[in-house]
C-alpha cells in the first residue's frame, strides 16, 4: 500500500471518528472531557493534515473547502441530535483547525523541499 493510500485511509478513519463523536447524543457514554473548542480544533487540524498528505498537488484548495464544509455540515447536523446544538464557535474552531492543519502541512513540505 502506498503512503498516499495509507494517509487516505487514516483521513477516512478520522472523518468517521469526527462524525460519530459529533452526532452521538451527549448522554451516550462517549464523552471527551476538557475544552470542547480545543477538541474541535485538534480534530480538524489532524483531519486536514492527513487529507493533505494523501492529496494531489493541484487539489489542495478543493481539499481545504471539503474539510471546512465537512465541519460546517457536522455543526448543522448537530442541531438535529437531541441534546446537541449548533455552535458558531465550534464551526470557527473547526475552520481554524483546518487552517492550522494546512499550515503544518505546508511547513513540513517546505522543509522537505529544502532538504
Amino acid at each position: 500500500m502506498s503512503w498516499n493510500k495509507r494517509w487516505l485511509f487514516v483521513t477516512i478513519l478520522v472523518g468517521i471518528g469526527i462524525a460519530v463523536l459529533s452526532l452521538l447524543p451527549p448522554k451516550s457514554g462517549v464523552e471527551i472531557q476538557s475544552n470542547d473548542k480545543i477538541n474541535h480544533f485538534i480534530a480538524y487540524a489532524v483531519f486536514s493534515f492527513c487529507g493533505l498528505k494523501a492529496h494531489h498537488e493541484k487539489q489542495v484548495f478543493r481539499f481545504l473547502l471539503f474539510f471546512v464544509g465537512y465541519g460546517l455540515l457536522m455543526e448543522w447536523l448537530q442541531g438535529f441530535v437531541p441534546g446537541r446544538e449548533q455552535s458558531f464557535f465550534d464551526a470557527l474552531a473547526n475552520t481554524l483547525g483546518v487552517s492550522i492543519g494546512w499550515f503544518i502541512f505546508r511547513l513540513l513540505a517546505r522543509k522537505k523541499e529544502r532538504a
